[in-house]
């Protein structure tokens, strides 16, 4: 070893974790979150001001919640864009026993190496919700037009409804499918309690397809779900909360399937690139996704629906300059969609489709 190397400044930092049945719950980066949210009254500000993803600290949020069985943010009164985020008192019980752990440790060693929180503005259009190519094009199209500030942050459907509500998303982009009312989107706008607080903008169809590893001769979906059925195939799933997942689990429960029988299924993918990506070098055999991108991949697929891809909107956005700019984009992108393989317009297209 170099002499160099015995001088290295190396110093030695101490981490603390809340578990629950074996799995951390609770660490100095998320309490840290957390404690902002309680200040600031915005998870989005929040993870701005600590540099953190949006997307990322919303599904570790949801991962807990879901592992707990309890909330740790709502939506509040008051606030940006007149709602806002505040802590349960779930998560403010969790926070207290965060600080009391760091005090029972802080003798042994000083602790944790605190992110420095600097004020950062928030964006002019924040856009939270599933992931989608198309959507991807239209916000490139805005900033090349002056509309540099724009955040686009991919959580999934049921994310960016929830976006919605806690007043951090000004655009929400969903696809989600109700097999009982047997539509999209409207039934899940009024399950979240949103009927009189936003409008639905129509957006365009989307062509859903399962997708196969190079090599894999199948050639009809009930062959998919045969072998996902005898685990002889391993999929590539979605994060839960997309749209995606929430369909794929539809469609199980329509061959009576068991998705925590089926391979790979809690194995999650943020975004529609990263599933077909994980089939395409033969990390799992199947994924349910977008026609579109597969094309790119030229991988084999297998039609399974056209689903509605549309827009959610607080209805005290819409006077907002950015908002509206984003819509009548939408309204004049007709051309551009025809021109994505797996995409069509619709008559609703950049228009409101349900109050």
């Amino acid at each position: 070893m170099s002499s160099s190397s015995t001088e290295l400044d190396l110093q030695v930092g101490v981490e603390v974790f809340l578990t629950y049945r074996g799995q951390v719950i609770l660490d100095s980066k998320l309490a840290r979150v957390l404690g902002l949210v309680d200040r600031k009254g915005s998870l989005l500000n929040a993870c701005r001001s600590l540099g953190l993803s949006y997307s990322r600290v919303w599904e570790r949020i949801f991962k807990v919640e879901s592992l707990l069985g309890l909330k740790l943010i709502e939506a509040k009164r008051g606030g940006r864009g007149g709602g806002g985020t505040r802590l349960t008192s779930h998560a403010k019980m969790l926070l207290q026993r965060y600080a009391n752990a760091i005090d029972q440790v802080r003798p042994c060693a000083e602790l944790l190496n605190v992110v420095p929180v600097t004020e950062r503005p928030l964006p002019d259009l924040v856009v939270i919700g599933s992931h989608d190519p198309l959507l991807e094009h239209l916000i490139g199209i805005a900033r090349s037009k002056g509309l540099e500030d724009v955040k686009v942050y991919w959580t999934g459907s049921v994310g960016g409804l929830a976006s919605i509500v806690l007043g951090e998303a000004d655009i929400a982009g969903i696809h989600l499918y109700d097999p009982k009312e047997r539509v999209y989107n409207i039934p899940y706008i009024e399950r979240f309690m949103l009927k009189n607080e936003v409008v639905l903008i129509g957006g365009y169809r989307r062509e859903l397809v399962f997708v196969l590893r190079p090599g894999l001769q199948l050639n009809s979906i009930d062959e998919v779900f045969n072998g996902l059925a005898n685990r002889e195939l391993t999929i590539a799933n979605r994060n839960k909360g997309a749209g995606t997942r929430v369909f794929l689990e539809h469609l199980l429960s329509e061959k009576n399937i068991n998705p925590s029988r089926v391979k790979g299924f809690e194995t999650e993918f943020r975004t529609h690139f990263d599933v077909i990506r994980a089939v395409a070098i033969g990390k799992a055999d199947v994924c349910l996704s977008l026609k579109y991108i597969a094309q790119l991949y030229k991988l084999k697929t297998l039609h399974v629906t056209w689903e509605d891809f549309d827009y959610v909107i607080p209805i005290n956005k819409l006077n907002k300059s950015e908002v509206n700019f984003f819509i009548n984009l939408l309204k004049s992108s007709r051309e551009l969609i025809l021109k994505y393989d797996g995409y069509l317009p619709t008559e609703h297209t950049g228009k409101i489709k349900s109050r």
